[in-house]
């Protein structure tokens, strides 16, 4: 169905967090698991503010990434931010250098990427200052440089969801709202436009983002939220496929992207949110599974290696996952939300060979500053790195503006 009005674009983590319920209690910031291992907290340099990515830079450092929000009159604006922890247990400090970079470009950061230290990306939504083009930012070791994006011929409106930074050029996935038809109200004196959403994906080739074509869908409503490149010929992009109510797979071969059936994955009601490749070539796909039976969601896990794409049994709890990183041994840990009464944010390992596969890793809640207000958790990204696992998210309470919260798990 057609939308005759500008659309509020869907963000990843931003507009699917909503409804949670705990898979454990919280837990203190300095217990312990069956490993010895333990949860830090560490403080964010930002506050009122979201963050929706982290990445490991290399050499110790890691990188987050998000937006803050302003009002001006009444005008909302978003200022992109980003934080850097220099070395494993050192303070999270901000980057005033690409605030100072993006100017005036009022854009959410939706994703954050890197290819070591000289070769960082961020990409986030469509800006009057870019002359309606959106909004991606560079770094090359020296200095941030905002990169416009071109979106389709008669777009209203668009936003990148997802990049992937990598020696042969970045990738990054999205969506963008095309006009399709306009006709002239003569009553209201202005024009009803009729939009239709697509994904869109580009690549960068060490100059500009090209637009990479992508197969024709049925349906007026879909888009993609995340890509990620095992190699040059071998791309993989995943989403929501409006028309069908399901995940989307999407495939590129170095010369054409086409559509990928995954039995229990595709074919079923949900969404996939996020991907990530392991060392060996595995790709594991993270998001949500919705239950025709009894409307409850679920968190869907599915990888694919030589045989092709698998889904994995997960802990039967009302869940969505909202990121994944690989770990050694052919692992994953995934972080995301819990559903329900209770709104936390949730962190599970896989470890292929052990007896349960799934562990639960106790990621503490965030201090309310009131203990009486409801508040909503998010796990929204996780990386990898000498520090251990990073966890970065928002914590909500009810009537007051987004925290954001770091934990590390060394």
């Amino acid at each position: 169905m057609l939308k005759s009005s500008r659309r509020p674009l869907l963000h990843a983590a931003v507009a699917t967090a909503a409804l949670t319920v705990a898979l454990s209690a919280p837990v203190p910031a300095s217990a312990l698991d069956a490993a010895g291992r333990s949860w830090a907290g560490e403080a964010a340099p930002y506050g009122d503010a979201t963050l929706l990515g982290v990445t490991d830079v290399g050499r110790g450092r890691t990188w987050a990434a998000g937006f803050t929000i302003r009002t001006e009159g009444q005008v909302t604006r978003f200022r992109p931010v980003v934080a850097e922890r220099a070395a494993p247990g050192a303070a999270w400090t901000p980057v005033p250098s690409a605030t100072t970079a993006a100017g005036d470009v009022s854009s959410r950061v939706n994703a954050v990427d890197a290819n070591g230290g000289r070769d960082v990306w961020l990409v986030g939504d469509d800006s009057a200052a870019l002359d309606g083009r959106v909004y991606s930012q560079h770094f090359d070791g020296r200095r941030w440089q905002v990169v416009p994006v071109e979106l389709p011929e008669k777009s209203g409106a668009g936003s990148l969801l997802d990049v992937d930074a990598r020696p042969g050029g970045a990738w990054a996935a999205g969506i963008a709202q095309i006009e399709v038809s306009r006709t002239w109200n003569e009553a209201k004196g202005s024009w009803n436009i009729e939009y239709r959403n697509a994904g869109i994906v580009r690549h960068f080739d060490g100059t500009a983002w090209r637009d990479v074509p992508l197969p024709e869908l049925p349906g007026d409503y879909w888009y993609l939220n995340a890509v990620r490149a095992v190699a040059d010929d071998d791309v993989w992009a995943t989403g929501y496929d409006g028309d069908r109510g399901s995940p989307l797979l999407l495939h590129y071969d170095g010369h054409t992207w086409r559509r990928v059936e995954a039995p229990g994955v595709t074919d079923l009601p949900g969404q996939a949110q996020r991907l990530a490749v392991s060392e060996d070539g595995t790709v594991w796909l993270v998001g949500e599974d919705w239950s025709p039976e009894d409307g409850s969601t679920r968190a869907l896990v599915a990888r694919h290696d030589a045989t092709g794409w698998h889904r994995l049994a997960v802990p039967d709890v009302p869940a969505r996952l909202f990121g994944v990183t690989a770990r050694s041994g052919g692992g994953i840990a995934v972080v995301g939300q819990t559903l329900g009464g209770r709104r936390d944010a949730l962190a599970w390992a896989w470890q292929p060979g052990t007896r349960d596969h799934w562990k639960d890793l106790a990621l503490p809640q965030p201090a309310a500053t009131d203990p009486a207000a409801p508040v909503e958790n998010a796990a929204n990204a996780v990386t990898g790195g000498r520090a251990g696992l990073t966890v970065v998210g928002t914590s909500t309470a009810e009537g007051a503006e987004p925290q954001p919260f770091v934990s590390v798990r060394r």
